[in-house]
């Protein structure tokens, strides 16, 4: 757990150091369990044929590959967002063997297809957010470029109700508070890690 005293990026440091300490094949690992613990739970959340926003996983990140396919199994919907300037998200449907192209960061891989804003996604009923560490309040450790937070408080101020997972490994959901968060700092709804799919009862629920 980090001193709730020290600074958001003195914590986001912290969180880096040990996920890049992983073992190697801690990602693949993970992403199996991801994928199960989440396919025995959205059923039970949001209709078939609705759309989720995933992400491409990358690096350390839990392996997001067994769970996007699993989705699109199941009869999801599965759009993965895009980075454009201005730190702004727009999203792309994502398919199995859909074609990967170099996008804003060339290390972050983003499906070829045309750019959509939200607004397109009407049947938007479930984001799976990627976070360096969530505590139990519902503050997301992001990795510090704002995309999200900027995405989710437009989202949010437009009347979005589709509800918000943060997707960490087991060891990044952690007690409140962990970190000093900001007023920008948007918060979770519910947790996903490779044990378990946690709902935080202080947020809206789904709708």
């Amino acid at each position: 757990m980090v001193d709730p005293a020290v600074s958001k990026d003195r914590a986001r440091n912290e969180f880096r150091r040990l996920r890049r300490e992983l073992p190697a094949d801690a990602a693949r690992a993970a992403g199996r369990s991801l994928a199960a613990q989440a396919l025995a739970v959205v059923p039970g959340l949001i209709p078939a044929g609705a759309t989720v926003a995933a992400y491409l996983s990358a690096g350390r990140e839990p392996d997001t590959a067994p769970l996007l396919a699993g989705l699109h199994e199941h009869g999801y919907g599965v759009v993965v967002p895009v980075c454009e300037p201005d730190r702004r998200l727009s999203w792309c449907r994502w398919t199995p063997g859909v074609e990967l192209v170099p996008g804003l960061f060339p290390s972050v891989p983003e499906p070829a297809g045309p750019r959509l804003p939200v607004q397109d996604l009407p049947d938007l009923r479930l984001l799976l957010v990627p976070a360096l560490a969530v505590d139990r309040a519902g503050a997301r450790m992001g990795k510090g470029g704002g995309y999200y937070d900027r995405f989710l408080a437009g989202f949010r101020a437009a009347g979005g109700t589709a509800p918000a997972a943060g997707v960490v490994y087991d060891h990044e959901f952690v007690p409140a508070p962990s970190w000093a968060s900001g007023s920008l700092d948007q918060p979770m709804n519910a947790v996903l890690t490779p044990s378990q799919w946690t709902e935080l009862p202080e947020r809206p629920v789904y709708s």
